[in-house]
């Protein structure tokens, strides 16, 4: 395998950073206090981003994208989460959308892409999380329409979306086999964002939605009846791997704030750079991060092989999470009461990483994942 990052990717990265700081970082300060960008501010920032040419990244060209692929958005997405906002740029539809019908991707998929549409997709349940087969969300088919009722939760970007990616169960007697994903629109009749859900993150505060009687086309319907888990596992794994990736820019810049702070901060006449259990925490935070690097970028570079990389997903996002949350925790240590300040963007960083070890499957289901694709156990063992 060859990791080398092509010369014109190392380019246009570049060029990202450039945008970062131009744009993102004199509002850092600014953020930090506030613990979130204002939705008016994402979609401004969004635009700029729009207007230098940082759109439908990852969209193939035969899309109206840039075909970038997903070595190339790993890079793109730990140079942006090096600013603590959680900033992405837009027009990349979530995966699912490419399995629409020519009519759903008229009504989806290209609005997304052209005029920067927003989604959310919903998941997780007051019971359940990666359980798929405990979905009690329901889709009761009636005629040619389809009625949902149940309750979803942890629900990001639901209140800046347009549409939903909902997924619910057709047949609960089929447990996992028996779930449908579905496209409902946000002013759909009986789909309701009942209350946002306050975190200890900046910038994530999640919405829980309540579905009662609410009525939807078959249109609506994305993939066949029964067929929601295949489009859950290829939408998840694509998101483990972006998440994978964040935390690379995440521990990156604590690193680099650390190291300049360890030599800057004198103690008993020497900076603290000398001390011996300041050199270990360094060190030890760039091995781990060299080594999440790799696991992302071969993923990433499979991804772009053609080659499943469900796995390889699985391995990135639990080393890279919990390496990211080591390493924020040892840079805040290293500032000491300065880290622990909203001066800094450490203490945003301690906070924002540790949900990523719960969403999209928490550590100990990938454990539990990586494990069984070692000993090639079924889900019944």
């Amino acid at each position: 395998m060859d990791f080398s990052i092509p010369s014109e990717l190392d380019m246009f990265v570049d060029s990202v950073r450039q945008f970062r700081e131009k744009e993102l970082m004199p509002l850092e300060h600014q953020f930090l206090l506030d613990g979130k960008f204002s939705s008016e501010q994402r979609t401004e920032l969004e635009e700029r981003a729009r207007r230098q040419g940082f759109w439908a990244l990852d969209v193939p060209e035969e899309y109206g994208g840039q075909g970038m692929g997903t070595l190339a958005t790993c890079l793109v997405a730990e140079e942006l989460y090096k600013h603590p906002a959680m900033f992405d740029f837009g027009g990349s539809p979530e995966p699912v959308l490419y399995e629409g019908t020519e009519q759903q991707k008229q009504k989806y998929l290209y609005p997304v892409i052209e005029e920067g549409k927003r989604s959310c997709y919903a998941f997780t349940e007051p019971g359940t999380g990666s359980d798929f087969a405990r979905i009690t969300t329901t889709a009761v088919s009636k005629g040619d329409e389809w009625v949902i009722n149940g309750t979803k939760i942890f629900i990001s970007e639901a209140d800046r979306a347009d549409f939903c990616i909902l997924f619910a169960s057709t047949d609960p007697a089929a447990g996992g086999r028996g779930i449908t994903c579905f496209l409902v629109d946000k002013d759909t009749p009986g789909f309701e964002l009942s209350r946002p859900i306050p975190t200890m993150g900046d910038n994530w505060e999640p919405h829980e939605l309540s579905f009662r009687d609410c009525v939807v086309p078959d249109s609506a319907r994305l993939g066949e009846v029964g067929g929601g888990w295949s489009l859950a596992s290829e939408q998840l794994t694509h998101g483990r791997l972006r998440i994978a990736a964040y935390q690379l820019g995440i521990a990156q810049r604590c690193i680099d704030l650390a190291t300049d702070w360890a030599k800057q901060r004198v103690t008993w006449g020497k900076p603290i750079a000398t001390r011996q259990a300041v050199q270990f925490m360094l060190a030890d935070s760039v091995v781990e991060l060299d080594a999440a690097r790799m696991l992302v970028y071969r993923a990433a570079w499979m991804a772009d092989e053609g080659r499943p990389i469900r796995n390889e997903a699985f391995m990135a996002k639990l080393y890279a999470t919990e390496m990211a949350q080591r390493v924020t925790d040892r840079c805040l240590q290293i500032f000491g009461g300065l880290g622990y300040s909203r001066e800094l963007p450490i203490q945003s960083f301690y906070r924002q990483v540790r949900v990523w070890r719960i969403g999209h499957g928490t550590a100990e289901i990938h454990r539990w994942m990586i494990a069984r694709n070692l000993l090639g156990l079924s889900s019944r063992d």
